[in-house]
């Protein structure tokens, strides 16, 4: 083919419509592709974000998990159905995270900031006795026994009509018959926490502020009324170091993974701007 002939084609091809519109298409992509700033660009980037890689590790960690619950090894179909469902989920999870789902689910909130309070706090090295001795000294407000209560007490489950009446003849020293209640009617050495979770708060502080050896009531519970007449209130007591050395070893473990959570946890917040008192949204 002759210069000429190639030549006059190539002016044809050249004031043709769709040519010229092709060729403004082919230089608007080269140039966005090199500038990276195009429509183009930013699907192909969001493309890489979407992809959903099933390598060796997932799919061993899948046949894993399905030996451990069925006592066997997948079969084939067996593993592809489970490659699916974990498909599924990744989709549904990365949904999940793109409405910021994270963000207004309290249960989810707390959840992830347990695991970071759990990938932060570490495991602190054994401690020795010198150390552990210090860690009592420093802290022997936490090694006390509860306060006690003891009582004696006559149970209704329902207001009685004669609930005066019945507080004068106990004062009188004359027996009331209640009603049978699961601990009895004698309460001997129990303390605080027992007391306000089965009973409730109110009836705790109630019995603690009433006279030793004098009949009060009725005080209303969670479980009903009662009559009761407090014989004893033990006081706390400091508990030596050999009954709480275990117990010690497990604080200690703890408040240094706190200071470990605390530490990491400050160093992150200066990525932050904190404010108070504004409003959400």
């Amino acid at each position: 083919m002759s210069d000429i002939k190639v030549a006059e084609k190539s002016r044809k091809l050249l004031t043709e419509p769709l040519s010229i519109f092709a060729l403004v298409a082919v230089v608007i992509f080269a140039y966005n592709a090199w500038s990276g700033n195009s429509d183009t660009s930013d699907a192909m980037a969001a493309g890489d974000r979407d992809v959903v890689v099933i390598d060796d590790a997932t799919v061993a960690m899948l046949q894993e998990n399905f030996a451990w619950l069925e006592g066997r090894q997948p079969s084939e179909a067996e593993t592809q159905l489970l490659i699916s469902e974990w498909v599924d989920e990744e989709v549904l999870f990365r949904e999940a995270l793109a409405q910021q789902m994270h963000l207004s689910d309290s249960k989810m909130r707390a959840h992830l900031v347990e695991k970071v309070r759990m990938l932060w706090a570490g495991s602190p090295e054994p401690v020795d006795e010198a150390e552990l001795l210090d860690f009592y000294m420093e802290n022997m407000e936490s090694y006390y026994t509860e306060p006690t209560l003891s009582f004696t007490q006559v149970y209704f489950e329902e207001l009685p009509a004669d609930a005066d009446e019945v507080l004068t003849t106990l004062k009188a020293g004359s027996t009331v018959e209640g009603e049978p209640f699961w601990l009895g009617k004698n309460l001997n050495s129990y303390s605080e926490s027992i007391l306000r979770s089965s009973f409730g708060g109110e009836f705790y502080e109630t019995l603690k502020s009433a006279p030793v050896d004098q009949w009060v009531g009725p005080v209303e519970s969670v479980r009903g009324f009662h009559f009761a007449r407090v014989s004893h209130k033990g006081e706390p007591e400091l508990m030596p170091y050999k009954a709480v050395r275990e117990r010690l070893d497990q604080d200690w473990s703890a408040h240094h993974r706190r200071q470990n959570v605390s530490a990491r946890t400050e160093t992150i917040k200066e990525r932050f701007t904190i404010v108070l008192g504004a409003s959400g949204g």
